[in-house]
């Protein structure tokens, strides 16, 4: 049973822009909230692939796991008196590290909305080329689209040091699209093992790496 102690209660109002986000997108995405030592996370699979989160400081508290749908979690946290049903069995990926990251370099925000910006040109114009009508979002076949958004738009490098991490649009696009990247700030982006984590200052993006391929969780 979700915990009702107003530490939580506090971080989930802080969490809401996300959730809110997120539950327009599709209702039914799974949220995934860690609370406890000192720490509330929410992680939150987006129906096109992609996995954001956000995390908190706050008070120690009794260690905390639950799986959730984001619209019923969003309307808990503003009010509702039933707590959301757990949903635990439905999350089946895996999570990035607590720790362990290096930072390999900053992106200025800029940088990244222009890359998006020319990323969503290019699936109008695919889709017009595809003759997709305007009404649907200009969006072209679904293979057409997974292959512009998972195309390598951005590699960073670190200085004097062999890491580096190739960004696609995919996730750039869900750094935007969440509001994580606040303007005249920067993207962080940091490595630990297969992930890559690229973070906005309301947010993060991850990426896993699986033989080879970066795959978007």
């Amino acid at each position: 049973m979700i915990d009702t102690s107003p530490g939580l209660r506090d971080a989930l109002a802080e969490l809401v822009p996300l959730l809110r986000r997120a539950a327009d997108l599709d209702p039914a995405c799974l949220a995934r909230l860690r609370h406890g030592d000192a720490t509330t996370t929410l992680y939150v699979r987006l129906p096109f692939d992609v996995l954001v989160s956000r995390t908190l400081r706050t008070a120690p508290a009794e260690a905390l796991d639950l799986t959730v749908h984001a619209a019923e979690l969003l309307r808990w946290a503003e009010q509702a008196s039933t707590p959301p049903a757990p949903r635990d069995a439905e999350w089946r990926a895996g999570l990035p590290p607590r720790a362990g990251w290096r930072r390999v370099d900053g992106v200025p925000d800029h940088v990244v909305r222009d890359l998006v910006r020319s990323g969503a040109l290019a699936l109008r114009e695919a889709a017009e080329r595809e003759g997709v009508p305007a009404a649907r979002g200009r969006l072209p076949r679904a293979a057409l689209a997974d292959a512009l958004l998972d195309a390598v738009v951005l590699t960073v490098t670190a200085d004097g040091a062999p890491e580096r991490a190739a960004i696609t649009l995919r996730t750039l696009g869900a750094l935007t699209r969440m509001g994580f990247l606040g303007r005249g700030s920067h993207a962080n982006v940091d490595r630990a093992g297969r992930w890559t984590r690229v973070s906005g200052r309301y947010g993060s993006v991850y990426a896993e790496e699986r033989g080879g391929l970066t795959v978007l969780r």
